[in-house]
Parts: structure tokens; sequence; C-alpha cells
């Protein structure tokens, strides 16, 4: 009897301590896996925080290398040429169809090509100064589409014939600031082309309308100097961002202009220090004329001398300014 008693007791000692045992060990669990619960979404969402951090700061180095990756050349934000060509969506150009950027300037009138155009060559919806083509055509041909009929000695539109024979006419073909022959010379990819035509009864409006820098603009190299001294046009003074005419970025060269119709008078006469007459230099005060004993003036562009008054600045040009005092 008292064995049987014992063993009674020791099986609920047993019971009882294996029902503890579980109980505990449930609670351990339920327990843990809360921790385990609450671990698991806070490393997921560590982990996509992480993630999205690590996309942000992806972005932003991309973005931040673009950025430095943008070329000031010259100071101008402006495309030289060298940069992918996009089409109208901004997606890029890979149809192989050519294009750039034209002005075509008759008799002080700039001629509207976008609703012009009828031929092998159009232009941009969004740019009435972007020309496309998927045809190779020389410049000749290209003008023709907007109704322009062109030989290096004439150009011909709306009926009437320029011919460079006529005394105060002149017919310019500027392709990349070189002057070209226009039945020779085939557009390739990139060109900006400006066509001029200047008669000598025309009434220009200087400075003209202003031609925005993201459509086209002309340069060209200028040196200038006085009694042997030569202006340096990076100093700050001649920066001065002048609308129409200028020097930028704190380079001395190239000059920029925003329109076809801008005299070298005026465009001198824009900078701080500077003025100019058909004979005579103003600089820093002091006045150089060509009727002062041994005084010589000379203005020239590409060479050959000019009235600053009257010369419209071409894409291109070179223009030079020399004064000398004690001239013999």
């Amino acid at each position: 009897m008292t064995n049987l008693l014992m063993d009674r007791r020791t099986i609920r000692r047993v019971v009882t301590v294996a029902v503890v045992g579980l109980l505990i060990t449930f609670s351990g669990c339920s327990a843990l896996g809360g921790d385990v619960g609450g671990s698991a979404d806070t490393e997921t969402t560590t982990a996509e925080s992480t993630a999205t951090e690590l996309t942000t700061e992806a972005g932003e180095t991309t973005a931040a290398n673009d950025s430095s990756e943008t070329t000031t050349g010259d100071g101008h934000g402006h495309s030289h040429g060298d940069e992918t060509t996009t089409d109208d969506s901004g997606e890029t150009n890979a149809t192989g169809d050519l294009s750039g950027k034209m002005t075509v300037a008759v008799a002080g009138t700039e001629l509207p090509l976008d609703e012009l155009a009828s031929g092998e060559v159009s232009m941009a919806s969004d740019d009435e100064h972007t020309w496309r083509t998927s045809s190779n055509l020389t410049l000749a041909e290209a003008l023709s589409s907007f109704g322009v009929e062109a030989s290096a000695e004439q150009l011909s539109y709306d009926g009437t014939t320029y011919n460079e024979e006529t005394n105060g006419t002149g017919i310019h073909y500027r392709v990349n600031g070189e002057s070209v022959d226009p039945e020779s010379y085939t557009l390739q990819d990139g060109d900006q082309v400006w066509v001029t035509v200047e008669t000598a009864d025309t009434n220009y409006s200087v400075p003209g309308n202003y031609i925005r820098a993201n459509q086209q603009h002309i340069h060209g190299p200028m040196t200038f100097v006085v009694d042997g001294e030569e202006v340096d046009f990076s100093e700050e003074r001649f920066q001065s961002g002048h609308r129409h005419f200028h020097f930028e970025g704190g380079h001395a060269n190239p000059w920029h202009a925003h329109s076809w119709s801008i005299t070298l008078q005026y465009g001198l006469n824009t900078l701080s220090g500077i003025n100019v007459t058909e004979d005579s230099v103003t600089y820093n005060g002091t006045t150089y004329s060509e009727a002062d004993p041994d005084t010589n003036v000379s203005i020239t562009v590409n060479g050959e001398p000019v009235d600053p008054s009257e010369y419209l600045l071409k894409d291109g040009d070179d223009v030079r300014i020399v004064v000398e005092k004690n001239a013999s």
C-alpha cells in the first residue's frame, strides 16, 4: 500500500513538473516569438530604409556627376557641336537625321523659316532656328526649301535678286564661323548656319531682335591694343553680361552677340570705358583720334578696314582695333 502511494505521488510530481515545463516552454516561445516578430519587422523596415537611402544617395551622386560633367568652355552654357543631339521629345536622336541651327536675314528682315519650310528641310516645332533633314544636301539645296535660291555671288528671294556686284550689297554665308560657297558646301550634323544679305539702302534696327542663347548666337576673337597695351577683356569690368553683346565666364575671348543686326560700334560701346567712332577710340577717359598729330587708329575685321558704325558683326569675325601714338 505504501509503495502504491509513493508511485502515485511520484507520478503526480512527474506530471506536475511536465505541465509546468510545458507552460514555461509555451510562455517562453510566445515571448520569443514576439521578440523575433518585432525584430523581423524592425530589420525589414531598417533594410527597406537603408535601401531607400542608398537609392537616394545613388541618385544624388548621379545628379552630382551630371552637374560636374557640364562643360563650361568659354563660360557660355551653349552647345558647341560636341553634345548629344536630341529630338523634340528630348530623346537621343538615333535616326541618323541631321540637325543644326540656321538664321537667314535678307535686307534687314529675318525670314520665318518655320513658316516657309516646304522641301527636304524642316524646322523644329519648338525652335524656329533648328533645322532638320534626312538628306545629304548642299547649303544651296537646303535654302531652296525656304524659297531662297543661292549661289556664291547672288541670292534670290520673293521675286528680288541680290547681287554682290551691286555697289553696297553684301551676301554672306557662314557655317560654324567660316565663309562657305553654298553650292559646294554640304551640310553636316550640328552646323550653325548664318545667311545675311546687306544692302546700302537698308535701314537696320540696331541691335535688332534678341536671339536667345539656346537658339543661336555669333562668336569671334577680338584684339584691342591702345598705345602698345593690349586690353584684357577677362577683367571684371568687361564681363558686364550685356544682353546683346558681351564677354563672359571670365574669358577674354571670344565675344558673343545675340543678333544678326549688331554693329561693331554698338558692341564695343557696351564695354566699360570704351567708345569708338569711325576715326576715333576712347579708352579709360582718353580719346585717340586720326585727326591728332602722330596718332593712327586702325579698325579692321578679318583684315579689312571697316566703319564700325555701319559694319554688322557676323559669326567668326576676327575684330582688331589698334591705336598707335607717335606713329610715323
